[in-house]
């Protein structure tokens, strides 16, 4: 039986969220890219609005009730270096005035950004690094909302009396430049904007901007809206997004830009710019960003023609932003840390600059614009933004090294160990991740154990998960936490006491413990309240093997009711309901109907929420396979073939769920006898993986294990072991020897093993 079919309660939590980790351990490395850092010219062009944000509390941009003066409006906003767009070359004008902001060009997406601001009350404005994506939100707010009153926090910490401020004045834009430093412990909540946003009269507008690798972390590709609505860190940051109206602004400008641009030529950095843009957008060069990526990398040799040291503190400083720490970090962090990249400069001999003279040469702006290290007040600096994109967007740079992950956990407080641990975790280093969270455990952040008990779901630490969770449950209530956070511990703790990875897990105590979750949430939050739902949901679980499957279907149906009614069937209490449904209608003995039932939720989700494909069909997979009935199987295959054909042609559906489905269909072809066929289907899965998300990926082992079983099927049983154990070397290697792929992986190599013992009958010698 093929391994990723195994255990019908495999990845299931609230009927999807069982997938989050694997998902998230799966994702690119660039999507654990570091904080964005905009340039400003406010000290003499090289502090950043980062560094304001952090230290400076006095900045003329601050909220209006919080300094001196008349309230600022966005007309009177003349430097949009003040607000965090990137400086780009000086050019000395006719008169002398230095100018080192070129004319705006319009971009193509100019006027839907404008009309979303006229007509929606939070906009934020994606895109990579010198996109142009700050400019663009300037520019269109200057056009659409003179009058209105420009607030800006300075840190994260100054959010509530941002918006008081915002809330105060009839008209108000509360901007919100990087937004993601504005998220997290002590952030921005959903219920911070939509309290601002409901504020009655007047015209009030979030705008904000997010680079694209930041906007990745928290897809809902990575963040499943099933189950706990604030099951995690990245799940409460999601939850401020999904209100957003998002506006995307390419790198490379399109041919309409261009043209735009060409109206502008006089501006010989337009021009030089526009020479370019075949390579690199405009925005992106008038930044400097490439030339800077290129003079970091060309520092290596030795002194005095390179700049050895001063790459190597460039690279310890890129590297933690990468790791997941946006903030600019103090000289004497940096001047320790970065000996420990210049072991391979002692190594080849190479002469070494002085400390002093490889500060001044990564500090300083290269044409006055941006430098590789961006000065921030009181001896901090922070890398720019640019240079860990590039360096996460280029195979061939090494990802971040051990001894930069000891140096990041040891030095981040514990509010930001949280986010650490989840770039730990997408680069796929669940040591880290674990030494990080524990850090954020112990410095009083209990909401940590919500992200450890996702990140070990596909390992076979249940007895720690457990632990962790129920130490949060104590300090909760010694915190005084709400109610409501409480419960979803606990229902934590039902679903991996009950969870049936490979048939193990106490039913019966899951079972008393889903219970008294369900009446504490019906007591105190209400039986119509999602989380009430959603903990009945749990307890359906247990409830159909320590009693019966009609009692559960009954209460399947009854859930599902309740949720259509009351939250509406895009709600995801519901998707979760029809799940369980079909759960028990096949147990109840109604295959065809549980089949359609799922087949529709899959279908639904395709067009709706292709995100969410992954979860239901491991789930369903996982409870057929407890069905030897050939018809079944059949029809399953003529379904996932329907299915595969309509993700290749859905531009909504990623290249994780069209190789995903590539692989089931392969499985489940092989299940009906058609190896051969399994066996090309799976191989199109395996390179195609490959391909697009590389060697590594958890979707390129399965494919790799699914083609390896298939080779087994037709004979050819030195390639399937050898294919094995390729899988198994790469999934022990970069996911650990506990993860359920390397457990998986193992499998398949003992079986296409051939047994060493005599045949029966033969002598032994």
């Amino acid at each position: 039986m093929r391994r990723a079919m195994r255990g019908w309660w495999l990845l299931m939590a609230a009927a999807a969220a069982g997938a989050v980790a694997s998902l998230l351990a799966s994702s690119l490395p660039a999507l654990a890219g570091s904080a964005l850092v905009a340039l400003t010219s406010a000290v003499a062009g090289t502090l950043t609005v980062r560094a304001e944000r952090s230290i400076d509390r006095r900045s003329p941009l601050e909220p209006a009730h919080e300094r001196r003066g008349p309230v600022r409006r966005v007309r009177d906003l003349d430097d949009p270096l003040a607000v965090g767009v990137h400086p780009a070359f000086t050019l000395v004008t006719d008169t002398g005035e230095i100018d080192r902001c070129p004319p705006f060009i319009r971009r193509e997406r100019s006027g839907e950004l404008e009309d979303a601001l006229r007509f929606t009350g939070f906009v934020l404005v994606v895109g990579e690094s010198t996109a142009g994506k700050t400019r663009a939100a300037y520019e269109a707010m200057r056009t659409c909302l003179p009058d209105h009153v420009f607030v800006r926090p300075p840190t994260r910490d100054d959010l509530p009396s941002a918006l008081a401020s915002a809330a105060r004045h009839g008209k108000s834009v509360l901007w919100l430049d990087d937004l993601e430093l504005y998220l997290g412990a002590k952030g921005l909540t959903a219920e911070m904007v939509s309290s601002l946003l409901a504020t009655p009269g007047g015209h009030r507008i979030v705008l904000a901007t997010m680079r694209s690798h930041e906007r990745a972390r928290y897809s809902s590709r990575l963040v499943r809206p099933e189950g706990d609505e604030e099951q995690h860190s990245l799940r409460q940051a999601a939850g401020v997004l999904d209100l957003a109206r998002e506006i995307r602004i390419e790198r490379l400008w399109s041919t309409g830009d261009r043209r735009e641009a060409a109206n502008e030529a006089h501006d010989r950095r337009i021009a030089k710019a526009l020479e370019q843009a075949e390579h690199f957008g405009v925005a992106q060069y008038l930044a400097a960003g490439p030339e800077l990526f290129r003079e970091w990398q060309d520092a290596r040799g030795s002194w005095p023609e390179g700049r050895p040291r001063a790459a190597a503190l460039v690279t310890a400083a890129v590297d933690v932003r990468r790791a997941g720490y946006h903030l600019p970090l103090p000289v004497a962090f940096l001047q320790s840390m970065h000996q420990s990249y210049l072991e391979g400069a002692a190594r080849f001999h190479l002469r070494l600059e002085s400390w002093e003279q490889a500060l001044e040469w990564a500090t300083e702006p290269l044409h006055t614009t941006s430098s590789l290290l961006v000065p921030a007040p009181d001896d901090h600096y922070v890398a720019f933004d640019y240079l860990a994109d590039a360096a996460d967007d280029t195979p061939s740079f090494p990802d971040v090294p051990p001894h930069a992950w000891q140096a990041v956990v040891a030095f981040v407080p514990p509010a930001d160990a949280i986010n650490v641990a989840w770039s730990a975790f997408l680069r796929h280093r669940l040591d880290v991740a674990e030494q990080a969270l524990t850090k954020a455990f112990v410095g009083g952040h209990y909401e940590a154990a919500h992200d450890f008990s996702l990140m070990m779901r596909e390992t076979a630490r249940d007895e720690d998960v457990v632990s962790w969770l129920e130490r949060a449950v104590r300090a909760a209530s010694r915190a005084g936490a709400p109610p409501e956070k409480i419960i979803r511990l606990r229902a934590q703790i039902a679903w991996w006491v009950g969870r049936r990875y490979e048939n193990h897990g106490d039913v019966q105590a899951a079972y008393e413990l889903a219970e008294a979750v369900v009446a504490d949430s019906t007591r105190i939050l209400g039986a119509e309240h999602p989380l009430t739902l959603d903990s009945r949901i749990m307890f359906i679980r247990q409830l159909g093997d320590v009693r019966s499957p009609g009692e559960a279907l009954a209460m399947a149906r009854e859930v599902a009711d309740t949720a259509a009614r009351v939250h509406g069937t895009g709600h995801w209490v519901y998707r979760n309901a029809r799940f369980e449904v079909a759960v028990w209608t096949l147990y109840c003995g109604d295959r065809r109907r549980a089949v359609r039932c799922w087949r529709d939720l899959v279908e639904d989700s395709l067009t709706e929420e292709p995100e969410t494909v992954e979860d239901s069909l491991r789930n369903i997979t996982a409870v057929l396979m407890r069905f030897d009935d050939p018809a079944l199987t059949a029809e399953a295959v003529r379904w996932l073939e329907a299915l595969t054909d309509g993700a290749q042609r859905n531009d909504d559906v990623d290249h994780q769920t069209r190789i995903l489905l590539l692989t089931m269909l392969a499985a489940w072809t092989g299940r009906e006898g058609d190896h051969s066929r399994a066996r090309d289907i799976a191989r199109r899965a395996m390179e195609d993986s490959e391909k697009a998300l590389g060697a590594l990926h958890l979707r390129t082992i399965d494919a790799k294990l699914a083609l390896a079983h298939e080779e087994g099927e037709l004979g050819d049983v030195p390639r399937a072991r050898a294919l094995a154990e390729e899988a198994e070397e790469v999934a022990a290697r970069v996911y650990g020897e506990s993860h359920r792929m390397t457990v998986w992986a193992r499998e398949e190599v003992h079986q296409w093993t051939p047994d060493p013992r005599p045949s029966e009958g033969r002598s032994a010698d």
